[in-house]
């Protein structure tokens, strides 16, 4: 009898060793607070930090989708580790499948590798989540994708429609300029960066973008004006010297 009941509490052990850890409502709430202090540190620029507490946040509980959306957000945007960001995305999307954000972020690490059918399929399921916030950002990126892929018609028609649905999405506004731009329509591609900068005005680039398109136009007066303020609200050292470059060259 002693020995079977032995037997019986090894092979439990066993089982019980490779049974998933159910994380307790302590780790939980420790998982939480360190989530909300990588978000902190991440507002305040301190990267190096904030992916250290997104670390914690999924060792602790790697159930906890939103940090897990997050660590990959910062491993693909600010460290470019690209299988690292999509392994946390898709761990994020196993545990919460309705999870359209983590979704398009997975599928916008697909769009920088060159993986545009991909990156477009995960788009186009975003796309049916009528719950999802901010579907700009998935119409945009997809029509983008499909830019890359050589299919200028459907570019075009994601991107107006992302910029229809949010007037404000500068992202939109930038590469319609760009697609127009490259294109060969530059008086189209002027009036859309002009579009960039009105509803985005505070962004340096909107008023580069403009101001060397109108330099092609011939506008030299008004070029110059908004390389002038480019060169004004530009944050970045480089964006500001480039646009006193380009004003200079006028």
């Amino acid at each position: 009898m002693f020995r079977v009941s032995l037997a019986w509490s090894v092979a439990l052990a066993f089982i019980l060793s490779g049974c998933k850890h159910v994380p307790t409502e302590k780790e939980r709430q420790n998982s939480e607070i360190r989530y909300n202090l990588g978000l902190q540190a991440q507002q305040n620029g301190n990267i190096q930090e904030a992916l250290s507490e997104f670390q914690r946040a999924v060792e602790t509980d790697p159930d906890n989708a939103d940090a897990q959306n997050a660590l990959g957000i910062l491993l693909h945007l600010s460290f470019r580790r690209h299988a690292e960001a999509i392994e946390h995305y898709n761990k994020a999307l196993e545990v919460r499948p309705t999870f359209s954000e983590a979704r398009t972020n997975l599928a916008n690490v697909y769009l920088d590798q060159g993986q545009y059918d991909q990156a477009i399929k995960l788009y186009e399921q975003v796309l049916n989540d009528m719950l999802y916030p901010t579907p700009f950002i998935a119409q945009g990126n997809m029509g983008w994708a499909y830019y890359k892929k050589g299919d200028t018609e459907k570019a075009l028609e994601n991107i107006k429609a992302s910029v229809t649905l949010n007037p404000n999405f500068c992202l939109g506004f930038k590469n319609l300029g760009l697609i127009h731009e490259q294109t060969g329509n530059t008086e189209e591609a002027c009036k859309q960066f002009g579009h960039y900068r009105e509803q985005c005005p505070e962004v340096a680039d909107a008023y580069m973008r403009e101001g060397v398109c109108l330099a092609k136009q011939g506008q030299a007066d008004t070029a110059r004006e908004r390389l002038e303020t480019c060169e004004t609200k530009a944050a970045q050292q480089a964006l500001k010297e480039e646009c006193r470059r380009l004003r200079e060259h006028l």
